[in-house]
């Protein structure tokens, strides 16, 4: 089990089997480690493929500079999903 603290919000998931790897040129903005970026994937990788979505790779993670959320693209910037708090919990949406 790994708690979800990369977003803010303590959630327990077993990501092991679902979360997605960042991808070897993945973009992530400067205020950002590649291993953050990498923990940002991994929980909100688990949050799109549980809305549903494919995520098998991240390519970018861009944290919003004036709300709370993140931009992530996935699979070769193939799908772009917004994760968003909503009243305490995060959203995965397709854009």
């Amino acid at each position: 089990m790994k708690i979800l603290l990369t977003l803010g919000v303590t959630l327990a998931l077993s990501t092991a089997s679902f979360a997605a790897p960042l991808e070897k040129n993945a973009q992530f903005g400067p205020d950002m480690t590649r291993e953050r970026a990498q923990a940002v994937a991994n929980d909100s990788s688990v949050l799109i493929k549980r809305a549903g979505y494919k995520c098998d790779s991240v390519s970018a993670v861009i944290k919003w500079v004036f709300s709370v959320g993140f931009d992530v693209k996935c699979n070769q910037h193939r799908y772009s999903y917004e994760i968003t708090d909503k009243g305490g919990n995060w959203v995965a949406t397709l854009k």
